[in-house]
């Protein structure tokens, strides 16, 4: 594991707080790298047990904060702030810096890219550009296509414009109630309880001072942006068809619409006559799959995946 390189954007206007994961062992040989692009109000250090289970089974792998997160926030209130200049160029030409970075590491593999929820949102735009840059993608926990979208977007516009840095706890409120409100079973009364049915997942995620943080107005204006780009049924027009996409989510996970909207998604894909995409949902899982009870079994499967399509 390895962060001492220095890389900014690629304007210079900020730098990205990153991890470089590589084999325990160094007689391991590199087959693949994976670029792993996290959700909403996290950081990448909860991508870290999985980064080295891969890199450790010959997948080498590269996270980092993006802008608003983590560790590339200059002070606590930035979080949630995506900048008021370009926010959404910002965020996809940071996902080509980081490729690029582990790429330079790594020249001769294949090269793979992962986006979590809001990553994944990303990885979708940055795909429809840029998806020969890449050998593969998983998208996990995603969403399918919401007219709310559209209602929403003029909204926090509006929002952005008039006070950007001003955290929108209404609308995080109203996104977290909308979403329990879906599940089956809640358990935990947590107002994050849609993240996992493991109630210690959740309180993991409510004492970490770096997640669950209300994305400010120029955050959500961001988000619904890439939402409104990323999710339109027609995303994946420009991607090759032959491109190998893996779907992956819970079965129980309300941004999925609990698995109908994952099935939805690979469906279309077919019909648009995409031949490599794979569909894998959890049962009982909800959001976010690599905390669950069960998450090596979802360690496997990515290895898996990433193995069968080098």
């Amino acid at each position: 594991m390895s962060n001492t390189e220095q890389i900014t954007s690629s304007d210079n206007t900020h730098y990205l707080h990153h991890t470089f994961f590589e084999p325990s062992n160094s007689d391991t040989a590199i087959s693949a790298t994976l670029l792993i692009v996290h959700g909403m109000a996290e950081h990448s250090g909860r991508y870290a047990d999985l980064a080295q289970f891969l890199a450790d089974h010959g997948i080498a792998v590269a996270t980092y904060d993006q802008l608003g997160h983590g560790k590339t926030v200059k002070s606590a209130k930035d979080l949630g702030f995506f900048g008021e200049e370009h926010p959404v160029q910002s965020l996809l030409k940071d996902v080509i810096v980081m490729a690029d970075s582990l790429k330079v590491r790594h020249p001769n593999v294949p090269h793979f890219v992962m986006g979590h929820s809001m990553g994944s949102f990303i990885v979708r735009n940055v795909l429809k550009h840029h998806a020969r840059n890449f050998t593969g993608a998983i998208l996990m926990g995603t969403a399918d296509a919401n007219p709310l979208t559209k209602v929403l977007l003029p909204v926090n516009k509006l929002l952005a414009k008039a006070a950007p840095k001003k955290p929108n706890t209404l609308f995080a409120n109203v996104m977290n109630k909308v979403l329990n409100s879906k599940l089956n079973n809640r358990i935990s009364s947590s107002k994050f309880a849609w993240l996992n049915e493991d109630p210690a997942a959740v309180e993991a995620y409510e004492a970490d001072p770096l997640t669950g943080f209300d994305l400010t107005n120029n955050g959500f204006m961001t988000l619904f942006t890439l939402m409104d780009a990323g999710l339109h049924k027609n995303w994946a027009m420009t991607i090759a068809k032959d491109f190998p996409i893996l779907l992956i989510s819970g079965e129980n996970d309300p941004i999925g619409d609990m698995g109908r909207g994952i099935r939805n998604i690979a469906n279309r894909l077919d019909r648009q006559h995409f031949d490599h995409v794979s569909v894998q949902l959890y049962p009982h899982m909800r959001h976010e799959p690599l905390h669950e009870q069960n998450k090596e079994q979802v360690y496997q499967d990515i290895l898996g995946w990433i193995n069968n399509n080098t």
